[in-house]
């Protein structure tokens, strides 16, 4: 690994010094026996040494001037405590110092503008001509590597390339607002293993939208962050990292869940000025082809419109009379045969006002002649201006001269029409502004407060609330049941449980005059199920009006991210619905009404079917207000869940609430 990282720096502009006790020549270089005894100052020192002996290294980089150290050794807070210990230790005496760190347990780093090839990966020796502007930064060395090589694979040279490791010191994040300022740039692919903080984030996002620069995100640790987020009530439901996933959204980056969508992303965003619209015009050498690409844009979020009269004026002479001017454009086989013509379809296609970028989808078609139409298509998009993006259903290696012409010119050759439906989706925005938030001077949340100490929140934000009272004992039950109706409803208020219902906490429909009898034989099965709980009493509820019921959740700010607000379908059964939508907070009335639509019980609440037309607006105001409360706490604020709202002709109701603080 030592003399493949050497041999990768033979193209270097600046000196190199091999360092080595033991040799004397390296490759043809002079060595020398320790960073003391080099003749010149060396600014980046790359250390491969073993992780104990590192801490001499650093000691010794000093002497001979060192900026940043590129730590490849592993053997740090990969493997445990004493690893964590061991980096902490490397990374202290480096600061002394005044030396920042990449890595550890990383694999370095390229910089094509400068020639400097500082990494032992293998993907780094593949040919890859010209010069992409494309920077990818991620914790993994081996994805990094793997990127690289489907990079050399398309005739691309990333202009810049970071692993980053352990991320010790020098962030993904803060690496990419580097490279903001870099005219060389212009799209950051990041790879993330772990969240960075949501402050940094932002500073990130900001930064590049400041300098013009484009974010494309692929994540991984989902399953397992998932797994953490299950013991919370909203958590549950919402998937791990959505603050983040939402911010970035918001932010204009775009997010991606697979590495060829990475780089095929990267790629197309070099192309787009800015960001398109959702109309795409189809040009095909298939009708069926054209069929499927009508039939699965609404489901990217696409639309296929109709052409105007003037732009199907002059397809009209390009086209045989049995192919098709309409949007599908069926150039039929006798086309594709006349290159110059298929690029003409391609321009007039692309010149159409209603287009906001073009899907070129090729069928049966390879070698000579497919070359051939990928130069026509390469020049229609190079005057056109407007994102292209070609699926080719055929053999790879019959298409691979063609895609990799095509792919030099930054236009993407994906193997699918869902996969080219899928990009063109991303590069358009699709985050939503959060609202200005309100200050009510509203009263923090406790460690965990339950519904009857949480009734002056619901209070103070206009929600409805059933009519109840806490009893401490179960004899005062009766008495105030029988105030409230024919029939109550009890539950149990403790803060340790949350699901009231999964330990005979919740009874529905008691007769007033049996409520304290009731509320005894509830008592005694959550001490029964829940020996350790804490019981507070009894609360007895007003039976509320049915109606649809809805979750409405919130996880609070943390690590600097923004609250999220989630909305789903509610009652005992929404973990296993799992139908939500969610949103920073806070939103707008109007941005909570474009979250129940979302949802796939919206027909419940607009009326369909035996089910009347519900008060949408007061749902939509419930949850605004509950999202502009929890932008007012912030941090203090853990969790809150309403479960269910529900939801009626006319009005909304808060049946039940949980809220913890922190």
């Amino acid at each position: 690994m030592a003399r493949r990282l050497l041999d990768g720096l033979a193209e270097f502009s600046g000196p190199v010094y091999p360092v080595n006790p033991n040799h004397r020549e390296i490759g043809g270089r002079p060595c020398y026996p320790s960073l003391s005894e080099l003749p010149g100052p060396a600014e980046l020192v790359l250390v491969m040494v073993p992780a104990q002996r590192v801490p001499s290294v650093v000691a010794e980089a000093r002497c001979c001037g060192a900026a940043w150290l590129v730590l490849f050794s592993s053997g740090f807070a990969e493997t445990g405590a004493g690893g964590r210990r061991l980096q902490e230790d490397v990374l202290a005496a480096a600061r002394r110092n005044g030396m920042r760190v990449l890595g550890p347990n990383c694999q370095g780093l390229i910089y094509r503008p400068t020639g400097l090839r500082a990494t032992f990966t293998a993907a780094a020796e593949l040919p890859a001509p010209g010069d992409s502007g494309i920077a990818y930064l991620g914790q993994s060395g081996a994805i990094g590597g793997s990127l690289l090589g489907m990079a050399a694979d398309r005739g691309l040279g990333l202009t810049a390339w970071l692993s980053l490791g352990n991320q010790a010191d020098l962030t993904v994040a803060e690496a990419a607002g580097q490279l903001c300022t870099d005219p060389r740039i212009e799209v950051l692919a990041c790879y993330l293993e772990e969240l960075p903080p949501g402050s940094e984030w932002q500073e990130l996002t900001t930064r590049a939208a400041a300098h013009g620069k484009r974010i494309v995100v692929l994540r991984s640790g989902r399953s397992r962050a998932g797994q953490r987020a299950a013991a919370a009530h909203t958590g549950a439901l919402v998937r791990s990292g959505t603050a983040f996933d939402l911010l970035t959204r918001e932010s204009g980056a775009v997010l991606v869940e697979d590495l060829d969508e990475l780089l095929d992303t990267a790629v197309a965003l070099t192309r787009c000025s800015c960001p398109p619209g959702a109309r795409i015009g189809v040009v095909t050498s298939s009708g069926g082809a054209g069929s499927l690409a009508a039939d699965q844009a609404g489901d990217h979020g696409m639309r296929v419109p109709e052409f105007d009269a003037e732009t199907r004026a002059a397809l009209q002479p390009l086209i045989p009379p049995f192919g098709s001017t309409a949007n599908p454009v069926d150039v039929t086989a006798q086309v594709i045969d006349d290159s110059a013509q298929f690029g003409a379809v391609c321009r007039t296609v692309a010149d159409c006002p209603s287009v906001d970028a073009v899907l070129v989808v090729l069928t049966t078609l390879g070698g000579r002649t497919a070359t051939r139409i990928a130069e026509s298509v390469r020049q229609a998009a190079e005057r056109s201006g407007k994102p292209v993006v070609v699926a080719w259903l055929y053999s790879h290696d019959e298409i691979r001269a063609a895609s990799q012409l095509l792919r030099r010119s930054g236009i993407s050759v994906v193997p699918t029409v869902s996969a080219a439906l899928r990009l063109l989706a991303r590069l358009r925005p699709h985050g939503q502004r959060r609202a200005r938030p309100l200050v009510r001077g509203l009263r923090p949340p406790g460690t965990m407060t339950g519904e009857a100490a949480g009734a002056h929140l619901l209070d103070q934000l206009g929600i409805s609330r059933p009519r109840g009272q806490l009893v401490t004992d179960p004899e005062q039950a009766t008495a105030v049941a029988e105030e409230l109706g024919d029939q109550v409803v009890l539950k149990v208020q403790s803060p340790d449980i949350a699901h009231k219902s999964d330990v005979g906490g919740v009874l529905l429909g008691v007769p007033s005059g049996t409520a304290s009898a009731a509320a005894h034989r509830m008592l005694e099965e959550v001490a029964r199920t829940a020996p350790h709980a804490r019981v507070d009493g009894v609360l007895v509820q007003e039976v509320v009006p049915p109606g649809v019921e809805l979750l409405v959740g919130v996880q609070g700010s943390d690590n600097g991210y923004p609250p999220v607000i989630t909305v789903g379908a509610g009652g005992v059964a929404a973990e296993l619905h799992r139908d939500v939508t969610s949103a920073l907070a806070p939103v707008s009335t109007g941005q909570a009404v474009a979250l129940l639509r979302g949802l796939r019980c919206w027909p419940l609440l607009a009326g369909s079917r035996n089910h009347p037309e519900c008060d949408v607006r007061s749902a939509a105001r419930a949850i605004s207000s509950i999202s502009h409360a929890a932008a007012e706490f912030g941090e203090r604020l853990a969790e809150l869940e309403i479960n269910p709202l529900i939801v009626h002709r006319c009005g909304a109701t808060a049946a039940d609430l949980v809220v913890s603080g922190r």
